[in-house]
């Protein structure tokens, strides 16, 4: 069963965690996107709740988008029943607040244009 808002496009990405100063505290890598949210690849455990700031580019050379961001699921390297291949260890984050223009830059990103 798949419980997702909204279709989820491959990106690796640098995503960067701020604090309140927009100073890059946390530095990881994305495997995915969509407009509600995205996932990023780590080991780092973090709760489900935890509100983080992020800024993250969609093309190299892009103005940055910034936007918080809410823990959705933890994800780790276990294999569950009926698992082929293990599971890339993640996060996987809500985006709270987006701009109406970055959510337009992000459909334009799925969309492929």
């Amino acid at each position: 069963m798949n419980n997702r808002i909204s279709p989820r496009k491959t990106i690796q990405t640098r995503v960067i965690f701020e604090d309140e100063f927009n100073e890059g505290i946390l530095y990881f890598i994305s495997s995915d996107i969509s407009t509600s949210g995205v996932f990023i690849q780590t080991k780092l455990p973090l709760k489900a709740g935890t509100r983080v700031f992020l800024k993250f580019c969609l093309y190299m050379e892009d103005k940055p988008i910034h936007v918080a961001a809410e823990v959705m699921r933890q994800m780790t390297k276990k294999r569950g029943p009926g698992r082929k291949k293990p599971i890339t260890p993640g996060v996987g984050l809500k985006f709270l607040g987006l701009s109406h223009k970055d959510f337009k830059r992000i459909e334009a990103f799925m969309a492929g244009e």
